[in-house]
């Protein structure tokens, strides 16, 4: 699985807005929107909040990988998102996340979804990687950081 089949440069952000995590969802949902992904944001978004509820999907080094399965969803996608400020994503005044990978997979993808964020899990527990995605200036940088 390479990650980049599912993170196109039109769904990348370098300058998320949000302070909380509902606004990093939103933000980066209406990229998937856009693009297509998504045909129904509002249905996409709560089960994505459903996810969240079973359990945070902050992964710990300022990053966050929030994902559901959705009858909104027509293809798999990915969508990125960094925070100079960070991001309150727990509520509870844990560690801010700064990078946000939101993943989006058709209801029946179980394994391409599983894989996706096993791939992502993996390539994010390198330094490089994450420090690259930090200081990226651009979607190609973020799009090479990832391999």
């Amino acid at each position: 699985m390479n990650i980049r089949e599912l993170l196109l440069p039109e769904l990348i952000t370098l300058d998320l807005k949000a302070r909380r995590r509902e606004e990093a969802l939103q933000e980066l949902a209406a990229l998937l929107a856009s693009a297509g992904v998504v045909t129904d944001r509002e249905a996409y978004l709560q089960a994505v909040r459903d996810r969240e509820a079973l359990g945070s999907t902050a992964v710990g080094f300022g990053i966050a990988i929030p994902h559901a399965r959705s009858r909104a969803v027509r293809r798999a996608a990915v969508a990125f998102g960094r925070s100079v400020q960070g991001i309150d994503w727990e509520g509870q005044g844990g560690e801010p996340v700064r990078a946000v990978f939101l993943l989006a997979a058709p209801e029946g993808a179980d394994d391409l979804h599983l894989r996706a964020l096993a791939h992502l899990a993996r390539m994010l527990m390198h330094e490089e990687v994450r420090q690259k995605l930090l200081s990226a200036s651009g979607p190609d940088e973020v799009l090479e950081a990832l391999g």
